[in-house]
C-alpha cells in the first residue's frame, strides 16, 4: 500500500516537469542556421549535423552544393553574427582552437 501511494507521488510529480527544449536555444539555432544559410552559394541544398548552442555561439557542421556537387560536411562556428566556416582559415589547428574555446559546454 505504502508502495503504490509512493508510486503515485513520484508520477504525479514527474508528469509537471517540462523536459521539452528550451525555446530560446532553439531560435538560436535557428537563427545561426538562417545565418550560415545566408553565407552560402546556394542555400537551399544546406544539409546540417550536429549543430548546438554553446554560450554565445551556435556550432556544427554542414554540407551544401558548390554547382559541381556537394562538399562535404564542413564544420562552422555562428558569433555575433558572424559565420566562420573551417575552410576559410588557414589551418585545421586554428579550428580546432576555435572550437575547443567557443563550441563546448
Amino acid at each position: 500500500m505504502i508502495r503504490s501511494v509512493a508510486l503515485l507521488a513520484l508520477a504525479a510529480t514527474l508528469a509537471g516537469c517540462d523536459v521539452g527544449p528550451d525555446p530560446a536555444e532553439v531560435a538560436r539555432v535557428r537563427d545561426g542556421t538562417e545565418a550560415v544559410r545566408r553565407a552560402l552559394k546556394q542555400p537551399e541544398t544546406a544539409q546540417f549535423k550536429g549543430v548546438a548552442a554553446y554560450g554565445a555561439a551556435v556550432c556544427g557542421e554542414v554540407n551544401a552544393s558548390v554547382g559541381m556537387g556537394r562538399t562535404g560536411y564542413e564544420r562552422f562556428i555562428v558569433k555575433n553574427g558572424d559565420v566562420t566556416f573551417a575552410s576559410q582559415l588557414k589551418t585545421d589547428a586554428e579550428m580546432d582552437a576555435r572550437w575547443a574555446a567557443d563550441c563546448r559546454s
